[in-house]
């Protein structure tokens, strides 16, 4: 995990609002939806979730016609996919999953579009516990993440602070710098 530095920059509390913004209020991880601001959100503990969400426990079902919840608190104990109960007309809500930015550099003065990763608390503490963009990942990235780690190693490795078009154009090109360097010192 990277050390945190820095004091965030005075345009820095916009700039993440912006980042949020075009994450369209979503998690850039688990899907999930969220409010803008904690005041609309009440105390945030629990959030409606949607057939985008792609994220586990904890949560709370709610099926059709019924005026109960019931909690779920292990993976294995849900029947289906969230997605799935949704559709069925279910209702499935989401503790703790008030939106955030997380800084992948560490940066928190570096407020570039790839350093900002709009995330869910419980998904930004698991990548931020997880995720050193410094050190070489053996495995492939996931999906979501590939743009913000491509955009990191343009910087770190050319240089440049691409535009999000620019990284996409590029994707596998700059996603093989890793694999260039490791190969190298070999």
């Amino acid at each position: 995990m990277p050390r945190f530095t820095n004091d965030y920059a005075k345009d820095g509390k916009s700039l993440r609002a912006k980042s949020r913004e075009e994450a369209g209020y979503r998690c850039a991880r688990c899907g999930h939806p969220c409010e803008t601001g904690v005041k609309r959100m009440g105390r945030g503990e629990w959030s409606d979730c949607d057939a985008q969400c792609a994220h586990g426990p904890p949560v709370r079902l709610q099926a059709e016609g019924d005026l109960s919840w019931v909690t779920v608190k292990k993976a294995t104990s849900l029947i289906m996919p969230i997605a799935d109960f949704i559709l069925a007309g279910g209702k499935v809500q989401a503790q703790w999953r008030i939106l955030t930015v997380h800084h992948f550099d560490g940066d928190k003065a570096n407020d570039a579009w790839w350093n900002h990763l709009s995330l869910c608390q419980r998904c930004h503490l698991s990548v931020q516990t997880r995720v050193n963009p410094e050190i070489p990942w053996m495995f492939e990235h996931s999906e979501w993440l590939k743009p913000y780690v491509a955009g990191f190693y343009a910087h770190k490795y050319e240089g440049k602070n691409l535009t999000r078009g620019e990284v996409m154009e590029r994707l596998d090109e700059l996603l093989a710098f890793e694999l260039r360097m490791k190969e190298d010192a070999s």
